[in-house]
């Protein structure tokens, strides 16, 4: 996967970027996720503009969870279409030709019943033969039940309460995206200001989000 510098929320110590209180002499940097320090792309001492990488978290279990919950919301949106739009014509074809081929087996087994049951039993047709008659009488008119409430499904559409659930499916698939791409921002530091550097933070170095540390700070230009 190419990797790109990506747009950063910064975390600072002691506050939220922008909020300096007056008088601040450097801005201390940090970021809310775990990882390893993957580059140091500055010098300590160097004078960098306000925008400009500092340092950057090999994060790629992040990436690949981007990419994971990405699919997923490429799944529930399909489905939310699905749903939304209900059957397509060809389904519904479909279902009616079930229907068709249901009920020729149904009126071909009920015929096939009553001729035996007009035979005299022991002599024409044996007890057997009427017991496996009726079996298939009853299991083709079942079979011809259950194609005919396939199809009046089909034909009635998506339920609202089925889109309802396709929609709640779809939205948090995608706020599952949006935090994974706010926990991938952090794996950038950059310099809120234009200043001189002093870096904390050395390569391979192991960054924990439940122990915050500064990595970096930036003293602001002399006004």
């Amino acid at each position: 996967m190419r990797k790109a510098i990506l747009p950063i929320v910064l975390v600072l110590i002691g506050g939220a970027f922008p909020a300096i209180a007056a008088g601040t002499k450097s801005y201390p940097l940090g970021v809310a996720v775990s990882g390893l320090v993957a580059k140091v792309l500055v010098a300590d001492g160097a004078h960098v503009e306000a925008g400009a990488p500092l340092l950057q978290l090999d994060c790629r279990p992040l990436e690949e969870e981007v990419k994971m919950h990405t699919a997923d919301l490429a799944a529930a949106e399909a489905n939310y279409q699905r749903v939304k739009n209900g059957p397509r014509p060809d389904e519904i074809v479909i279902g009616e030709a079930n229907v068709g081929v249901a009920q020729a087996r149904a009126e071909e087994a009920a015929d096939a019943y009553a001729r035996l049951r007009a035979m005299t039993e022991g002599v024409s047709v044996t007890r057997a033969q009427l017991l496996a008659g009726r079996r298939d009488d009853r299991v083709t008119a079942a079979q011809l039940n259950d194609a005919q409430k396939r199809l009046a499904l089909l034909r009635a559409g998506s339920r609202q309460e089925d889109i309802d659930e396709a929609i709640a499916e779809r939205d948090s698939a995608a706020a599952q995206v949006a935090l994974d791409k706010a926990k991938l921002d952090q794996c950038t530091v950059v310099a809120p200001v234009a200043g001189t550097v002093e870096m904390l933070a050395t390569p391979g170095q192991f960054i924990s989000e439940y122990a915050p540390a500064t990595l970096a700070r930036v003293t602001p230009d002399a006004k």
